[in-house]
């Protein structure tokens, strides 16, 4: 039982810590309706490029960290980490807290330059274009209910049944990302008042990558027969993990990383891959904006310093046999017996890991436009709905719908602060905000999808933060 405890705290510790240390959206959806960040938001959004901007604008650095976890809210996760000995009711309340499938995540997108221009037809503007590089890390690891009350109930609660003790997966990618991307604007007039514009966008990126840790497969299942007498646990899984180590599999799960080894594989990296970004806008008189966007369809492909571990059988336990010979010796001989049948096996084998992809939606609806001096147009106020979907529960993106409300005031597009409020997601519930300042042709930015810890921590499943600083023409 201590050593379950010491696992479990482990695992909390470890949540804690993400959700110390980062935040709490895996995408940074406040630049949505913040003009001063569209060139960063187009990272997600292609239909953005070029918006916010007369001729072109250069992001010098924009940072965004996010970490946070769907189970625990961090006074939670405060009361956890500092509860000394754990009784009944302290167990009881950590399982009350979990759900089915639980999630911990962390994100961190550093963009080293944008470029984005735009071309003017007839004095309107008729194609954008944006060019950059960026570093992206991701990782999120997926724990069932099951699983952590195996460890700290013991399998007695399971007796006569079937429980699966899956998701237990982690993913982790690290990838340098360089990526062009290019808008058009087509205009209609319906009717004699409407004037519709549509903004189809493309964007591609090339991707290298210098390490990987993709679970494509984690089945476990455990059958504790009614009288307690008998254990069967079938597991099937496949991990897969790539590195610049060399020897993997033999000299460690990550093999010799020296550097040497990183230096080798620096700009080259040990994968790379492409992937698409698809995007469409639509304004209706600029008084109603439609953004949508499917990102990241594409994959990184591992070919060297590439591992597959992977394990499938069924391990059958009804004790260790004993008598009055026996020693400790044997006793461990026995349980690493047993143990020995969950080691995987592993082969250098090449393998493709698919990136997070999402489905986005923003509608934004804008009351007093303003147009300054140099031809700059912004409005006064900019209400926003945005809408975030992923395919499956994989690095930065979940299957769990986020929607997320927010409003901007713009001071003659000299100072822009808004608020927002989002719901779904990993992080269940959050409240953010953005400021940003330009001066002459400078441009700075903050921003939070979730203020909640510096509210109250009982609500607040994690939290995130962005800065960043650019210059505009």
């Amino acid at each position: 039982m201590n050593r379950n405890k010491i696992l479990i705290a482990s695992l909390i510790f470890f949540q804690f810590e993400l959700n110390s240390e980062c935040s709490n959206a895996q995408i940074n959806f406040t630049q949505f309706q913040d003009q001063h960040a569209f060139s960063q938001a187009s990272q997600f959004m292609p239909s953005l490029i070029g918006e916010g901007i007369r001729k072109y604008k250069i992001t010098f650095f924009d940072f965004y960290g996010a970490a946070a976890n769907s189970s625990f809210s961090l006074a939670e996760l405060d009361k956890l980490s500092s509860t000394k000995t754990w009784s009944n009711n302290t167990v009881d309340s950590l399982l009350n807290n979990l759900k089915t499938e639980n999630t911990i995540y962390a994100v961190v997108n550093f963009s080293f330059l944008n470029v984005s221009f735009n071309i003017n037809k007839h004095k309107r503007k008729f194609l954008s274009f944006a060019i950059g590089t960026r570093e992206r890390l991701d990782l999120n690891m997926l724990y069932s209910h099951n699983l952590i009350s195996l460890l700290l109930k013991g399998n007695k609660q399971f007796a006569g049944e079937t429980v699966s003790l899956s998701p237990l997966s982690i993913n982790f990618l690290q990838c340098t990302d360089y990526y062009f991307g290019m808008k058009t604007l087509l205009s209609f007039k319906v009717g004699k008042k409407t004037l519709l514009k549509l903004k189809p966008a493309l964007q591609f990126h090339y991707l290298t990558s210098m390490a990987n840790v993709y679970s494509k497969k984690s089945n476990l299942a455990l059958y504790t027969q009614q009288d307690g007498r008998e254990l069967n646990l079938n597991y099937d899984y496949d991990l897969y993990i790539a590195s610049p180590g060399n020897n993997m599999g033999t000299h460690g799960v990550f093999g010799d990383v020296t550097v040497k080894a990183i230096t080798k594989n620096l700009f080259s990296g040990v994968g790379n891959g492409k992937s698409f970004d698809f995007g469409l806008g639509a304004d209706v008189n600029d008084w109603i904006k439609i953004n949508m966007a499917v990102t990241d369809v594409g994959a990184i492909s591992f070919k060297n310093h590439a591992v597959n571990y992977s394990g499938n059988g069924e391990i059958k336990f009804d004790g260790f046999s004993t008598n009055y010979t026996e020693t400790q010796n044997s006793f461990n001989s026995q349980a690493d017996s047993m143990l020995s049948l969950l080691k995987p096996n592993f082969e250098n084998a090449q393998y493709k890991a698919p990136l997070a992809t999402k489905y986005f939606t923003n509608v934004s609806f804008n009351l007093l436009k303003k147009r300054k001096k140099n031809g700059m147009v912004y409005f006064r106020h900019t209400f926003n709905i945005t809408y975030i979907k992923g395919f499956k529960n994989y690095l930065n993106a979940t299957t769990t719908p986020l929607m997320v409300l927010g409003y901007n005031y713009s001071v003659g597009n000299i100072l822009n602060f808004g608020i927002s409020a989002a719901k779904g997601g990993t992080a269940q519930t959050s409240v953010g905000a953005n400021l940003s300042l330009q001066f002459s042709h400078y441009q700075l930015w903050c921003n939070s999808n979730n203020l909640l810890p510096f509210i109250g921590k009982q609500n607040a499943k994690g939290i995130d933060g962005a800065v960043g600083m650019g210059m505009e023409f």
